[in-house]
């Protein structure tokens, strides 16, 4: 064999392994993975935003609503559909969930009806999740927080902080979540 096609079959022999071994480390959820099972199932939402958070003067405001969060059919990732309301009001959100063991954090992403998009990093802490990232809101960047605390099985209480800057961060929602039903996993093709 020339030294080319033992480089070739070096490579190929690699690329089978890395291929193999990311199968067999998919076949079961780690236990970061699993920790995703408490955002999992269906939600009643009371949501207050803060008065001055929608620009000087702007009054408190109440929202409720529902925030249903499921598995994905692979069950390494939780996707949640959020529904707001006030009188003359409605405000929806689309977000997704995973952990991330290549950098050993959980992962946020979500898009609003309201043109927003939000990049958030996790950490989990007993029953305290803590998310940290951006937002764009009105084609500005602003920096978040939002922390949610597990105060039952079935309900946390969470804060919302924005700000342009770290250090400028305030609270502008705070609220409760309420699970009413659990979700199953979806089912894949392949598992039915």
């Amino acid at each position: 064999m020339s030294g080319p096609q033992r480089l070739v079959s070096f490579v190929l022999a690699c690329a089978s392994s890395v291929i193999v071994a990311g199968a067999q480390s998919q076949t079961t959820r780690s236990p970061e993975v699993k920790k995703l099972a408490v955002m999992v199932g269906r939600f009643t939402v009371e949501d207050e935003v803060k008065a001055g958070a929608m620009g000087p003067n702007s009054p408190a405001m109440q929202y409720t609503g529902t925030d249903d969060c499921r598995w994905t059919a692979s069950g390494y990732a939780v996707i949640c559909e959020t529904t707001l309301h006030r009188p003359g009001k409605k405000y929806s959100d689309t977000s997704f969930v995973y952990y991330d063991p290549t950098s050993k954090t959980y992962r946020y992403h979500a898009v609003d009806s309201s043109g927003g998009i939000e990049d958030k990093t996790g950490t989990v802490n007993g029953d305290v999740w803590t998310w940290l990232g951006e937002s764009v809101f009105a084609g500005k960047a602003y920096h978040t927080r939002y922390i949610m605390k597990f105060v039952s099985a079935d309900s946390y209480e969470y804060t919302d902080e924005s700000g342009e800057s770290e250090s400028s961060m305030k609270v502008f929602v705070s609220g409760k979540e309420t699970r009413v039903a659990a979700t199953k996993p979806a089912k894949s093709k392949s598992a039915q």
